[in-house]
This record gives structure tokens, sequence and C-alpha cells, in this order.
């Protein structure tokens, strides 16, 4: 959101799950109007559920941990035709985690028009100076705010609170407020700030 992309989830092993729109509906929880797609990484069909954000002019990257099925899906998508096929690799019995065999960034042009971006497999992604963003992805939160009683309202005790009225009303859910919360503290102390005469940059230290 703060970069200016359209983020689509893909759920890319829906064949593998007995109810794959439970997991659907799960994800589009987590952003107001944001696109969801199950589909199976191998199958050619996943080239046309995509296709809305693949074609002429169009580049997609897929991020995600180990194991997801990028590296499928980008030979999915660039077709049986394509020279350039990725090596793709298999969970690990013994403690379900991917294999690394994406080492690094490539891109590939997609069978019928567009690019797509295959990265490495990641673990842990860090969110820093990214308050527009975060305003984005929690859209019912932030529309609320102006509606509190107090301006600089936290939505933690304060009485009047809108963001706490919705909760109470069952219109937010509790946990979405409390990740909300997680994500804008890991921004806060992970976004550096303008200090020193020559407006070096320090990162904020966590205090425990």
């Amino acid at each position: 959101n703060q970069a200016g992309s359209n983020p689509v989830i893909v759920l890319t092993k829906a064949d593998t799950a007995e109810d794959a729109g439970m997991f659907q509906a799960q994800a589009e929880a987590l952003q107001r109007d944001l696109p969801v797609i199950a589909l199976n990484g191998r199958s050619a069909d996943s080239v046309s559920l995509l296709r809305p954000w693949c074609g002429i002019g169009q580049t997609v990257a897929l991020v995600g941990s180990s194991g997801v099925g990028k590296s499928t899906l980008v030979n999915t998508m660039t077709g049986p035709e394509s020279d350039a096929k990725q090596k793709t690799g298999t969970i690990r019995e013994y403690d379900a985690q991917g294999r690394h065999t994406t080492t690094a960034r490539s891109m590939h042009a997609i069978a019928g028009g567009g690019w797509v971006i295959d990265t490495p497999g990641i673990r842990t992604l860090y969110v820093s100076d990214v308050a527009d963003g975060i305003d984005t992805l929690f859209a019912e939160i932030t529309e609320l705010a102006p509606l509190c009683r107090f301006r600089d309202c936290t939505h933690a005790h304060e009485p009047g609170c809108a963001v706490h009225a919705a909760v109470a009303s069952g219109a937010l859910v509790a946990d979405r407020l409390e990740r909300w919360r997680n994500v804008l503290a890991e921004n806060r102390d992970r976004t550096p700030v303008v200090s020193g005469p020559r407006g070096n940059k320090i990162v904020r230290k966590k205090k425990y």
C-alpha cells in the first residue's frame, strides 16, 4: 500500500485443502476490498484467474515464504514453451518448512504478455516508515478515529471512543484492533528519526 502497488493474495495450493473458501475468507478480512485468489499453482487455469493483474505493460512480483509455490506458479505463468524454468522444491517432512530453491530475484515473460518477478523465500517482513500504508490497511479504524470525542484518542481507554464503540457493537473485530496496535508499534519503533546537526537518521531502540 505504501509503495502504491496493488496487493493481491494468492493461495497457491487450494487443491490440497478440503475447504479453500474458509482460508480465502480469512485472507479477505485482512483489508477492505482485498483481492484473494485461490488456485492450484500447477494448473493452467491459474493463468486465467490471475489475468486481471497480468498482461502487456504490467509487472507482478511474487513474495512469500519458501515452499509456498512461487516458482511453481512462475513456471505455469510463463508457459510450457519457456526456456527459463525455475527450479522448484518440496516441503521438508520434519518441520513442514520450504526448501530454499530460489536464491535470487529473476524476471520472466508471462505467456500472453506482461512480466512476473520471482523472489527468494522470506521468513519475516518488518515494517518501517509506512504510516500511510497502515492507514490504508486498517481503513475501517482510520475512518472511525475522527468520530472519537478526543482528537488524540489512543482507542485504548478514553470515553467517547468511536473505535471501541464499534468493537462493542460487533462492527469491528477486537482482534483487528489489536493487530492495528501491534503494527503501529512496530512501525513506530523501527522508523528512523531525523536528529543531530546533519539530520542523521537514527533508528529508535525498543525498550523492554
